[in-house]
């Protein structure tokens, strides 16, 4: 085996609710109320959801503008003024799931090539470096970037070549069955990971 390739959420990070809810709690004291604050943030982040099925935001410029976008209906449905939410991104809620960092140090300790393959904005990169997860990682291979998503196959093979890899060589973690029987239909070594579970025997 030569490489990993792994999804981000549910393997890597997971959504910070205790996060969510603090932001929520600041940006009440402002008027809004605590139920307004949170149900705008779900709508938010509803909206970013919405865009990574669409595939419409190609681009960090591009990403750089939809969140622009949001958080300027944000902060009005919220009466603020929009540099409170200015700079303000989905990966800041959230978190480094149990165990991601050992994972990553035993696939590097193993001579691995890593990646990471997730249906996501183009800012993949940028979230991993947030949590400081970046230094492992050899490639980053976000959905709306390439313009596909997974479990199609063509999400894997792009994936594979931007690390030079072949399927056969390759391990697959991911939290999604639907995306592991993808991935082993293709050859890979592939298995449904989940965070609390002990480093992956390889």
């Amino acid at each position: 085996m030569r490489g990993a390739l792994l999804d981000r959420d549910g393997v890597l990070l997971l959504l910070d609710e205790e996060s969510l809810y603090k932001k929520a709690l600041e940006l009440s004291t402002h008027g809004a109320g605590l139920e307004k604050a949170l149900a705008v943030l779900a709508q938010a982040m509803g909206k970013i959801l919405q865009a990574v099925r669409a595939l419409k935001v190609r681009t960090l410029a591009e990403e750089a503008r939809f969140f622009a976008t949001l958080t300027q209906k944000a902060a009005k449905e919220l009466r603020l003024p929009p540099e409170r939410l200015q700079g303000l991104r989905y990966y800041h809620f959230m978190r480094k799931a149990p165990g991601a960092e050992a994972l990553l140090q035993h696939l590097k300790a193993q001579g691995l090539k890593v990646g990471v393959l997730s249906n996501t904005l183009p800012s993949l990169k940028e979230s991993l470096v947030y949590h400081g997860l970046d230094g492992y990682i050899d490639g980053f291979f976000a959905s709306c970037a390439m313009g596909v998503a997974k479990p199609d196959p063509k999400a894997f093979l792009l994936a594979l070549n931007g690390l030079g890899l072949s399927p056969e060589e390759t391990l697959y973690l991911d939290d999604d069955p639907e995306n592991v029987e993808t991935a082993q239909k293709l050859g890979l070594r592939a298995a449904v990971y989940v965070p609390h579970q002990s480093v992956v025997d390889s």
